[in-house]
């Protein structure tokens, strides 16, 4: 099967739509431990017809095309027809660690563009066409061993106080995902960020804290859950 353009939306004229939306993924963000000979993505066609999914890793850059994209993964298969109400596992596995950092994570992008078919009626009709393709990205982080607790890694955030601000520091080995900052009493920030491994970003807030306060910080573990961390501020 030829490889499909990485663009979101291709068009066969103008007038009738079609949207691709149907295929459901077993997960928000995948890890793969360095013990892992492959891990597994499933996708599930809930519509009552089939569909057309391809599936690539990429660094960062969500413009870069698949057939450009070097990392060291292998996905198995990258495209697949999927059938009405049916499911498609895809497997992906390392081949090259040599790429890979061994005292931190590595990110990763998991795409998936999912393309609905034309039906023979669609190819019959007179009418022109526009058809539409979904693409959506998740997280796919590699978790080298012996980097420590990833659930405990939120609580050992470091922050400092500033004025109408303050500075978020993650000094672990572990992305850290935060979707809101609260003291004991009002929201601070409901704006969510990513912290890499080693980064500090200055965030804006609604109200002062001070060096010696609690705050909570919300964060998503490797579930997908948002779970919250008590900090003392700086």
């Amino acid at each position: 099967m030829k490889v499909l353009s990485l663009l979101n939306v291709f068009l066969l004229f103008v007038c009738h739509f079609s949207f691709a939306n149907n295929i459901i993924v077993n997960g928000t963000r995948f890890i793969y431990a360095e013990n892992d000979k492959e891990i597994t993505v499933q996708l599930n066609n809930t519509a009552n017809r089939p569909a057309v999914a391809q599936v690539w890793l990429d660094e960062g850059d969500p413009k870069a095309l698949p057939e450009t994209i070097k990392t060291p993964f292998q996905i198995t298969p990258p495209i697949s027809k999927i059938s009405a109400s049916g499911g498609q596992t895809i497997r992906i596995k390392l081949v090259d660690r040599t790429l890979l950092s061994t005292d931190k994570e590595t990110l990763y992008w998991l795409n998936l563009l999912d393309i609905p078919p034309i039906t023979k009626s669609e190819k019959n009709a007179e009418q022109n066409m526009l058809q539409l393709a979904i693409r959506s990205r998740f997280k796919f982080m590699y978790r080298p061993k012996n980097l420590g607790s990833r659930e405990l890694a939120p609580e050992q955030l470091q922050i400092f106080a500033g004025k109408q601000n303050i500075q978020v520091k993650n000094p672990t080995p572990f992305f850290i995902t935060i979707t809101a900052i609260n003291d004991e009493k009002t929201t601070l920030n409901t704006e969510a960020f990513m912290l890499a491994p080693g980064e500090s970003q200055t965030i804006k807030i609604n109200g002062v804290v001070n060096p010696g306060d609690n705050i909570i910080i919300n964060n998503i573990n490797d579930y997908g859950a948002e779970v919250p961390a008590k900090i003392k501020v700086k």
